[in-house]
């Protein structure tokens, strides 16, 4: 049994892999492109120092701005299609001004 299969099983059970992301450099960039893509995988969220940076690198990674603007999970969680999909959730806290 390989990793994706393994992936499709806990998906199907309703226990995605859930992630965070430290880091949304260029290494975290290339794994936020194919997490998007892979099923059985939730990204919980993202954190990097530079908010503007990771909107972007989000952005170039092809992430939905409904996903990443948000500035709670509660408020991601809303802009997720329906159904809700595991995998597709991205929040990002924006600082106090």
């Amino acid at each position: 049994m390989n990793l994706h299969s393994k992936l499709l099983e806990r998906e199907a059970a309703g226990r995605p892999v859930s992630v965070g992301v430290i880091g949304a450099g260029k290494f975290g960039t290339m794994f936020l492109s194919q997490a998007r893509l892979t099923r059985g995988l939730h990204v919980a969220g993202v954190a990097d120092l530079d908010v503007a940076r990771a909107n972007s690198q989000l952005k170039t990674a092809g992430w939905p701005e409904a996903q990443y603007a948000a500035s709670s999970l509660a408020d991601a969680h809303k802009a997720l299609p329906k159904p809700r999909q595991a995998g597709r959730l991205i929040a990002i806290k924006r600082k106090a001004a």
